[in-house]
Formats: C-alpha cells, structure tokens, sequence
C-alpha cells in the first residue's frame, strides 16, 4: 500500500492527522472496537462489560493473558495509567481529551484487581462504549516519560522502532522517512473476542506490511497500474484508467456508495492569527461565508473532478451516516446573483465588477490545500474561478500535508483552506471539530471560552447529545446541530466522492462493509498470491 506522507508522531496520544493515525491504527487497540458493519461496539482488549447506574457506570473485564508487544503483560493498571495520567493530563497536548469528558468532567476510572476496570461519569454517557476504543497505552514504557515531564516528546518519528510497544496485530519494524514504513506481525497479539480468522490462517495473516510514502495520487497510480502495490483507493475520476484494464490486470474495482469523507472550505475567525485585521473580519462575517457557499458551483466538482461519482453535502454529516444526517437540508445552490447580494448586505461593495470591503481594502485572499492530493487542487481552481465570478481575487497555495498542518494548527498563518475530514458515525466523534475548545476547531483552536454566541449553543447541543440516551431524542438534538451549522457556515461543504477501492487479487480476505472500507479488519487479510511487476 501506499501512503501520501510521513507520519508526524508515533505516539496515539498526539496524533492528529490521517499520516499518523492511519499507521498507529495497525500498532494499538482499545477497550472497544466499533463493528464495520453495523457500526455496534464489540469488545476488543476489553472482552465484555457491563452497565449499571442508568449508565453512569461500567465495569470492564479485559481480556486473560494480554500481553504489550515486548512480552510485558497488559494489565487494568496500564488502562488507569493511561487515562489519568495521559488522557487527563493537562499537560499533555493531546487532542482526544474534549471527546472524553462529559459535564466538562473526567471519566473516573479506577482498577479492581488485575483485569477489572470501573469507569464512572457524573451523567450517562451515550458515546461512553464508543470512545473507549481510544488507544491503551504502555505504562511500563512511558511512566518515566511522564514523571520527567516529557510525554510530548515520547515516541517521536525519530524513535528506534522496537521502543514503540503496542498490542495492535503489527509492530513498527522500520521507518526511512520519506521512503517507507514496514510493519511486521506481532507474534503476541491476541484478537478480540468474536473476531473469525480467516480459513486456514493465524491472525494477523499478513507476516508483514509495506507502506511506502508516495508524494501524490499520480504516482500511486502508478505504482498500482504497474503491479507495485495491491490495494488502492481510487478516485472517481481515475476510473476511466482502470475500468477498462481490471480483468487483464488482475484486479477488482469495488464501488461503495457515498463515502464517510467531506471536503470544505473554511476561513482563519481566529483573533489571535498574524493576519491583516480586516481580513480576519471579512472571516467572521457570515454574510461573506454565506456569499462564498452561494459562489461555489459543486456540481461541476461532481462532474470535472469526481466524474459524476459523488454528491453536494449540505452539513457537517455525510449522507453516508444515515443515523444522524438531516435530510431537510440542502446543499447551497450555484447562485452568483444571491452570492453578490450577500456580500452587499455584508458591507461589501463593487467597483468595477471587483469586491471591496468597507474600508476600501480589495479582497484578495490565500487559499491553502494540500499537494499530495489532485482532486482537492482541482476544486481549489474551480473555488478560484468561482470567486473571480464575484469580484474576489484567490491565489492558491498547495502545501506539503505536514506544513500544511503546521501552519494551520500551530502557528495560525493562513486565511482559508480547502481541506477534508473522514466522517464519523457518531457525532460525538466531531466534538474536537465542533466544541469551541476542541483542537480541531479550525476556524478558532481551543477557545477558554465559547468566543460567538452560536458556538455556545454547539458545545451545549454536544453536552446535550452526549447524555442523552434516547436515539430519537439524540438525532432531534444533532439536527438542531446541522441547522446551526448550516446557517453559521464555519465550514463551507462541498462534495462527498463515492467510495471506490480497487483491490488486486494477490489478496484474500476482502470483506467490502458499509462502514470500514474492503478492509474492515487487517488480521482477515491474506495472501494468495504474489505481485508481479511488468
């Protein structure tokens, strides 16, 4: 397989981007597991629990015989090390901690004995089950780490790869930045409770996995087309290149319906940015935002950048999370005559068919997308001659992923920003984005406190969803939340692609589910067959 860019982190509590999150998945587990299929919660280190205290306490049974990838036994002392002294660590700049609180208040979770963990919330807790897949991590490893104050720089990318110990199906064997990653299994791994092998076959199956750390989708296809990788993810539109050589080339193209994924723009409403103060107020002026969604024409991203395999999204929840998607929306309709009314009534004005503010600053803007990836380029330069349509001067910036996230998470230099989010099937797992204190609140990191009226209605409808138990009470809620959102517009929605793998048939184990990709589970995966370059 390949893999767009260099993890930035090798440590779960830290990550936040798919280059490293996607690597880590293989190497760590957590309590639960969330089921491809049906989107259940099955037991993973976990082998069952139970509730009580109309759900404000659950007690887990881990799994007998556990053990950390070095030998180390795994314990209920390592899952309360992890919580308390990781997770609610404030010290710790990790960005899971606004999905693991409830009330603004930790989970208390204490140990009984050597396998029994007792996890209690001040109020129930819908997503509880859920969110204790977040990653167990070692304490024998990373007490010292902790103790000396020097968690944030554990388990680097420049950490030697048999120090990073997990309980995932795989163990980090090599990393040459740049070039590879290679993983291979981990001969203490245990599966959960319920997971089938596949015929004939240990789990992990795979004795190793090779990722390389290819620079764009051009060159992926590539290295697919000529027989060097066995698994790509296939944009619409290259479609047109693989369809017709499937059946010489041995390989199957798998269409799925409408992804988890969603592209946006969005716009720095950060005080605190290095930007010129009017821009920053052109930002926070929904008008304009509504001016910019109005100015977007989706449809021919559907049609140019994703050949007619997707669909406009109207919010933050994909059609694809039938649960919770609020069908009464509607994406904005191409409407440039409505869009120009908006910037007008925003305080803009024309002259000579260009965008002034009210000050008489022109409004020329930045927009940063990532390089690695084509299609996002592309409705770059459609969102670009859109919005010459309306008077507004846009230069593109395509940067490298880990810049490009530097910039926007770290040191806030930008203006806006096309960029893209896998979709969660609860929306609680969108809380670091949407709560004004999350680390994901791209338009604002980490606000002390709710900075615009509408935000403090999101966090409380987020409180409110997360203890509410009632699933007909809970869509009622995060409906309220797309409404919001929709009229706010932080984040412009754009389009959702189709989901597209396409799957050489050197491999077996391909299980196609609703909610996790052909590959549901990697330890399923074997190998009946070898590449065979040309």
């Amino acid at each position: 397989m390949d893999v767009v860019s260099d993890p930035k982190t090798f440590n779960p509590a830290l990550a936040t981007e798919t280059t490293s999150t996607q690597i880590l998945g293989y190497l760590f587990r957590g309590l639960t597991r969330e089921s491809p299929v049906t989107g259940e919660i099955k037991p993973d280190l976990a082998k069952g629990w139970t509730v009580s205290d109309g759900g404000r306490t659950v007690v887990f049974h881990l799994q007998d015989g556990l053990q950390w990838s070095d030998g180390v036994p795994l314990d209920a002392r390592d899952v309360t090390f992890t919580f308390r002294r990781i997770y609610y660590n404030p010290a710790v700049a990790t960005a899971v901690r606004s999905e693991l609180m409830v009330g603004g208040k930790p989970f208390s979770v204490k140990r009984k004995g050597r396998l029994t963990v007792i996890v209690k919330t001040v109020k129930p807790f819908a997503p509880l089950l859920e969110t204790m897949g977040v990653e167990i991590l070692p304490r024998h490893i990373l007490e010292p780490w902790v103790d000396r104050g020097l968690f944030n720089q554990a388990w680097s990318v420049r950490e030697k790869p048999s120090h990073i110990v997990g309980t995932g199906p795989f163990v980090l064997e090599k990393y040459l930045p740049g070039q590879l990653i290679v993983l291979k299994a981990n001969s203490r791994y245990r599966p959960p409770v319920g997971l089938r092998p596949s015929p004939g076959c240990p789990m992990p199956c795979l004795s190793r996995l090779v990722l390389r750390i290819v620079p764009n989708d051009t060159s992926s296809l590539i290295r697919f087309m000529t027989g060097k990788t066995d698994l790509y993810g296939v944009s619409p539109q290259q479609m047109a290149v693989l369809k017709p050589v499937q059946k010489e080339d041995a390989f199957d193209l798998m269409v799925r319906g409408p992804s988890l994924s969603e592209s946006f723009v969005t716009f720095n409403e950060n005080p605190r940015a290095p930007l010129p103060p009017w821009k920053i107020r052109w930002f926070r002026n929904r008008l304009f935002r509504k001016g910019i969604a109005l100015s977007i024409d989706r449809q021919a991203m559907i049609n140019i950048v994703l050949s007619g395999m997707g669909q406009p999204i109207p919010g933050p929840v994909p059609p694809a999370v039938k649960a919770f998607f609020d069908e009464r929306l509607h994406p904005f309709a191409y409407d440039l005559k409505k869009a120009r009314e908006c910037f007008l009534r925003g305080g803009f004005h024309y002259v000579r068919d260009r965008l002034y503010d009210d000050q008489g600053h022109r409004v020329l803007v930045v927009l940063l997308t990532n390089t690695e990836s084509l299609e996002r380029i592309q409705m770059a330069q459609i969102v670009q001659a859109n919005l010459k349509d309306v008077g507004i001067k846009m230069r593109i910036v395509p940067l490298q992923f880990n810049m490009l996230a530097t910039m926007v998470m770290t040191s806030y230099r930008w203006e806006m920003l096309l960029f893209g989010l896998t979709g969660v099937v609860d929306p609680h797992g969108d809380s670091s984005v949407w709560k004004s204190s999350g680390f994901l609140h791209l338009w604002n990191p980490r606000e002390k406190k709710p900075d615009q009226t509408w935000e403090a209605k999101v966090d409380a409808l987020f409180d409110q969803g997360d203890t509410t138990l009632d699933p007909k009470v809970r869509k009622k809620i995060y409906d309220e939340w797309q409404e919001i959102a929709h009229h706010e517009l932080p984040l412009v929605d754009l389009v959702t692609p189709d989901e597209i793998t396409a799957v050489r048939k050197t491999l077996g184990g391909i299980r196609p589910s609703p909610l996790g990709g052909v590959v549901p589970h990697i330890t399923q995966v074997y190998q009946q067959g070898v590449l065979s370059p040309t």
